[in-house]
């Protein structure tokens, strides 16, 4: 049995190296962490502005619109007045499907994985043919290798496709039929405030920007 010797000084740089890699994976998830903290914030503030669900689902104020014109008009109207209630329908709609397909969950679970250890957990670079890959080019491959995972190694395009498309049908058909009441008009703000994507974020960083910070 050949055994190695390590001096003190060899010992010591390994220690720091260690503690540094610990500091850096630490620092990382607490950015993580801290932008779905303020996530959950965002969105709990969000819908703490929901309209209250009798309201939505009134069986009195439903009409059959006259046409394209009336439809049209009901539609910009309750999707101003009732927007955060469409997106819990849409993200209700669309985890539904998803918990109904496990195989997708599965497919999801493990790009998570991937993307969690290629920027919390692995500290070292990413060396392809003796090159290190950038930062830039570790997400641009790790973007393109989701896409083509979810589009085209899996159906789990087609289902949020079919997900997305439940959504919408059920949130068209309920603000085309919905008649609005003049009551509530004057709350309709007259500048849309960020989209769906906003009852989420709340004008924080987007994603893209914490995956620079975590980098």
């Amino acid at each position: 049995m050949v055994l190695r010797w390590e001096c003190p000084s060899e010992m010591a740089e390994s220690a720091q190296a260690a503690q540094a890699s610990e500091e850096l994976v630490a620092s990382r998830a607490g950015v993580v962490l801290g932008y779905v903290a303020k996530l959950k914030e965002n969105a709990a503030a969000s819908f703490r502005e929901a309209k209250p669900w009798s309201e939505v689902l009134d069986r009195t104020a439903f009409a059959k619109p006259s046409g394209m014109a009336e439809a049209t008009g009901r539609m910009r109207k309750n999707v101003a007045y009732f927007k955060v209630n469409y997106g819990i329908v849409g993200l209700g709609t669309t985890a539904l499907v998803m918990f109904l397909n496990p195989w997708s969950l599965i497919v999801l679970a493990f790009l998570a994985l991937v993307w969690a250890y290629s920027y919390i957990v692995r500290s070292t670079p990413f060396v392809i043919g003796g090159r290190e890959l950038s930062d830039r080019e570790k997400f641009m491959s790790l973007s393109g290798f989701s896409l083509v995972v979810i589009f085209f190694l899996t159906s789990v395009g087609s289902t949020l496709f079919y997900a997305l498309g439940l959504s919408m049908l059920l949130i068209s058909a309920h603000a085309a039929f919905h008649v609005p009441d003049d009551l509530f008009l004057d709350e309709v703000p007259e500048q849309s405030s960020g989209g769906f994507l906003s009852l989420l974020t709340g004008g924080s960083k987007p994603a893209a920007a914490v995956v620079a910070s975590v980098v």
